[in-house]
């Protein structure tokens, strides 16, 4: 189970007395257990999308969120009717690698956990997407404050785009972004060994690291996404070049050299509205990764039970794209993430079940690939 842990959360209800037409507030009230989070996004890039489940719980006296396995999740096409299944990984739902929506077309999410409760989202119409004309990347000892590394300032690269921006429509942008880096293992098995695809216990004796470590059998790639929310209008700014508007922090967690996939999402109003106030949200508690101290209503409800709430939204956004390459062995400050020594599993009068390895597949799930992503350097 995914759990993350959280301190408290307030519901952000849309209400306003007025027929079409929203604006998120923020009234409070203490979270329940049972509680459901969906996440979802069907993109016009490849393997873009995905959609988590959720649901809260309280385990020995702390508030913890764990995600929903076994539930049937399917984008469908409300005009054609087309439905495409998604898979579980890994505790996330993922589309087929080869799905990608077009612009103009108009998608649902829907879901029927295991326990036969459903859940729908409203349609979502894919609008024309947004060129990036150029990506850079701008490197910063101090790029960003983190209570969680003693509460300094730690280093990292600023991305930054530049696009033209349409003069004849309202334009909503929201920006998100993989970064691959090359993963030297791609199992690890604590009190165990990798056999049959999985991690068995074993008795590792000694006073040494009690794990083994199992090299990728094929070039891989861990993909980390935003830990905040970057989300504009061109309220301002209609009709202008926008030039080189910061989009994301990318943290030094690692030396490993990257590619960095920039998307710019081209949002619906109710979306631009939703992810607006995820940003105030995120910029107040602290990024993504911390405890989030509200979660959001946004376009998905329980057809059979409408008094229900239902945290979360589904968006379907066409996206531009643009990669860039960085390296970073010659950054002289130290990585955030500490890294233990890699021990391999004897291969020689190994005293744990055969066939004794010292490798494993590189399987794809939404945080990491076998494929090599654009711009890639060796």
């Amino acid at each position: 189970m995914n759990r993350i842990k959280f301190f408290r959360i307030f519901v952000v209800v849309v209400f306003i007395p007025m027929v079409g037409c929203v604006d998120p507030v923020t009234p409070e009230f203490q979270i329940e257990e049972g509680l459901v989070f969906i996440e979802g996004f069907a993109s016009t890039a490849p393997r873009a999308s995905f959609v988590t489940i959720s649901e809260s719980a309280i385990e020995f006296g702390v508030k913890v969120v764990n995600f929903i396995e076994g539930a049937s999740v399917s984008f469908e096409n409300a005009v054609s009717g087309r439905t495409v299944p998604l898979t579980e990984v890994r505790n996330t739902y993922l589309a087929p690698p080869d799905f990608v929506v077009v612009p103009g077309e108009t998608w649902k999410l829907s879901i029927v956990l295991a326990n036969g409760n459903r859940y729908e989202s409203t349609p979502e119409t894919i609008l024309a997407p947004v060129p990036i004309n150029e990506i850079s990347v701008r490197y910063d000892t101090e790029l960003e404050f983190r209570e969680i590394y003693g509460g300094k300032f730690v280093p990292g690269h600023a991305v930054s785009i530049s696009f033209d921006d349409p003069p004849a429509d309202t334009n909503n942008y929201y920006w998100s972004y993989r970064s691959f880096e090359n993963l030297d293992y791609c199992e690890k098995c604590y009190e165990g060994v990798f056999r049959n695809g999985e991690c068995i216990p074993a008795d590792i004796p000694g006073p040494g690291l009690r794990y083994f470590d199992y090299i990728c059998e094929t070039d891989c790639w861990r993909i980390r996404f935003p830990e905040s929310v970057s989300a504009f209008n061109d309220q301002f700014s209609n009709g202008n070049t926008v030039s080189n508007l910061e989009v994301g922090n990318l943290l030094l967690y690692t030396k490993e050299n990257m590619v960095v996939e920039v998307q710019q999402f081209s949002l619906s109003p109710a979306a631009y509205d939703y992810y607006k106030v995820l940003k105030d949200i995120v910029d107040n508690s602290g990024g993504l990764n911390a405890p989030p101290p509200a979660a959001l209503i946004g376009n998905l409800s329980n057809p059979e039970n409408p008094d229900e709430f239902v945290l979360g939204r589904f968006t379907a956004a066409s996206s531009s794209v643009a990669s860039i390459y960085i390296e970073r062995e010659s950054i002289q400050e130290p990585p955030l993430e500490t890294r233990e020594p890699i021990v391999l599993e004897p291969l020689v009068g190994s005293p744990y079940p055969p066939p004794a390895t010292n490798t494993a597949p590189c399987s794809e799930t939404r945080f990491r690939t076998a494929n090599e992503p654009d711009g890639w350097i060796d």
